[in-house]
């Protein structure tokens, strides 16, 4: 697993990914494991550039160029998503960097569909955020039910990002802080818009973040997810690749089962983080808005009728325990 998200491929890697692919007994289940982490178009590359197609069963060679192909031609679809957003933002005068996924594949990556995501992130300026996302709602992009009417009124409080805004398939989070407060990292190294560097995606002019702040800001992100139940490695790889002599650890565990959100120790601790980022006077207010969310809200999560939601209720005051 760790020899197929390197890139670029190196030829010193050959004779030692050749005994391993030799080993394999189950195909099934590692190509499954390949896919959970996010690096399937990786795994693909990889195999090709050491000429080891051949060692591959057919059926497990198949789905892993497919899935290359299919990161592409989705990369590339996202892209020209991205430059309908660019185009409401210049024209109204915002600036905003691309973050993770995008600003990868078009750099580290090479523009070569190896870096796999499935949606945009973009950083505003605070004072911007709640600006750009009414305005994305104005040219047609739309956003999930909200949970509650009280949460919208501390929108700009809750997490680093606003809630993500949809169109024909498209998906876009817009960010208006980098860091998580849990962390601890100094945000003194510079300021993301302002000393954002310039790239450009086919003819058109993007920003991203400067390499220093880009690496921190990855580590925080993966330290997050992995306290939150999801450790995988596209985005290990992500920070191998912008600092090879990192020292950020593979937790035990997560290279065998790379998604563990759903186990309660690890909704627990999501729970609380974001609890932990919102600010003291807005805290009973989504505490509130969590547990006593709106009914159309409850229809849609228990699945039910208006009269039915209303039993569930109760249920969600359990949640103030993992507060404790």
């Amino acid at each position: 697993m760790l020899l197929l998200c390197r890139y670029p491929f190196e030829e010193k890697n050959r004779e030692t990914l050749s005994k391993l692919i030799g080993e394999v007994q189950d195909w099934h289940k590692l190509v499954e494991l390949i896919n959970a982490h996010g690096i399937i178009a990786l795994a693909a590359y990889n195999i090709e550039e050491a000429g080891l197609v051949k060692m591959v069963p057919e059926d497990a060679m198949v789905i892993l160029k497919n899935g290359y192909r299919q990161s592409m031609v989705r990369n590339l679809w996202l892209a020209e998503r991205w430059k309908e957003v660019n185009t409401i933002l210049s024209n109204s005068g915002i600036k905003h960097v691309l973050l993770k996924g995008m600003a990868l594949e078009h750099t580290l990556y090479g523009s070569r569909g190896l870096r796999q995501m499935t949606d945009n992130d973009i950083l505003v300026k605070r004072d911007d955020a709640i600006k750009v996302w009414k305005l994305l709602q104005k040219e047609g992009f739309s956003q999930e039910l909200m949970k509650s009417p009280w949460h919208r009124k501390i929108i700009i409080d809750i997490g680093k990002h606003l809630p993500c805004l949809y169109k024909n398939g498209y998906a876009i989070e817009i960010h208006h802080d980098l860091f998580s407060n849990n962390f601890g990292y100094d945000k003194t190294y510079g300021d993301p818009i302002d000393d954002a560097v310039e790239i450009f995606i086919s003819e058109t002019k993007a920003w991203i973040l400067p390499k220093e702040m880009q690496l921190m800001y990855l580590i925080d992100h993966l330290k997050r997810h992995t306290m939150e139940g999801n450790w995988q490695l596209r985005l290990y790889t992500d920070i191998m690749l912008l600092d090879k002599s990192s020292t950020i650890k593979i937790p035990d565990g997560f290279i065998s089962n790379p998604i563990q959100e759903n186990k309660q120790e690890y909704r627990r601790a999501a729970y609380r983080i974001n609890i932990g980022s919102i600010p003291v006077k807005k805290k009973f207010q989504y505490l509130a808005g969590d547990i006593f969310p709106s009914v159309e809200w409850m229809k849609k999560r228990y699945k039910c009728n208006g009269a039915k939601a209303v039993l569930y209720y109760p249920l969600r005051i359990g949640k103030l325990m993992w507060l404790i």
